[in-house]
């Protein structure tokens, strides 16, 4: 992502270069370590009577995009906005992104080419199917199967080395739903929607019944990414399956 700058509100992976009384300067990995400030009343939420108690160099964190002046490549950033689970997953999901350019690489050190080259041949095409690299390589990891946009010879040299460094992550994420129907077979329509979202996240999805109209939905996949946007997915088509019914549905994200 060099020569690029993150969008405001988004989350990024930062390193901390240095750190002041008054704030913090950090380096943005994703983006050509491109420099960014965390202002010392972002670094941590209430007083902070000494800023090295919650930030130390070479620290890698995630942080929230608050402003950004484009004109002088000037990114202010917050550490506080960011939960720890969301900056668990988003440092996680940065370093899986990572050893996956390292496969790359090794890549190109066993053919004795060029990185960007093997790049253009292998990752390039994967990106215009997949949400990311990483992603692109769990699934070869887990189905065998190389995509058809991996051209001969590069197809069976991809999956032996994906077979042989990647191990295939369980991600899980869950969350409570609450299910009400004010029709007289209301139970019989509640039954229907919760079956419906089972086969909407397949069978990496489990709902477990906790009473009182309350249910846990769990969904498993190799990345959070697809995990989230699975049960983004189930829940919002049960809630709106509900509604048609003379009901309504809430739900509330669980983090671990």
């Amino acid at each position: 992502m060099e020569n690029e700058l993150p969008e405001v509100n988004e989350i990024v992976v930062v390193r901390v270069i240095k750190v002041l009384n008054y704030g913090v300067f950090v380096e943005l990995l994703e983006y050509g370590n491109e420099k960014g400030f965390i202002h010392i009343s972002q670094v941590a939420s209430g007083w902070i009577k000494n800023i090295r108690n919650h930030v130390k160099e070479n620290q890698i964190r995630s942080a929230q995009v608050l402003a950004l002046d484009r004109s002088k490549n000037q990114i202010d950033l917050s550490l506080t906005k960011v939960s720890s689970g969301v900056q668990r997953r988003k440092i996680e999901d940065y370093n899986r992104l990572f050893r996956a350019k390292k496969l790359i690489e090794v890549l190109a050190k066993n053919k004795k080419m060029s990185f960007d080259e093997v790049w253009e041949n292998t990752a390039e095409p994967l990106l215009d199917e997949f949400d990311s690299l990483a992603e692109a390589f769990n699934e070869i990891a887990s189905t065998g199967k190389v995509p058809s946009v991996i051209k001969k010879p590069w197809d069976k040299e991809l999956l032996e080395l994906i077979e042989k460094n990647i191990i295939i992550p369980v991600k899980t994420v869950k969350g409570i739903l609450e299910l009400t129907c004010f029709e007289p077979d209301g139970v019989e329509a509640i039954k229907k929607v919760l079956v419906k979202a089972e086969k909407e996240t397949g069978k990496d999805s489990e709902i477990i019944y906790l009473g009182s109209g309350k249910y846990q939905v769990k969904v498993v996949s190799s990345d959070y990414k697809s995990a989230e946007k699975k049960l983004k997915d189930s829940v919002e088509q049960a809630i709106e399956t509900i509604a048609k019914s003379n009901g309504k549905g809430e739900f509330k994200r669980i983090e671990d």
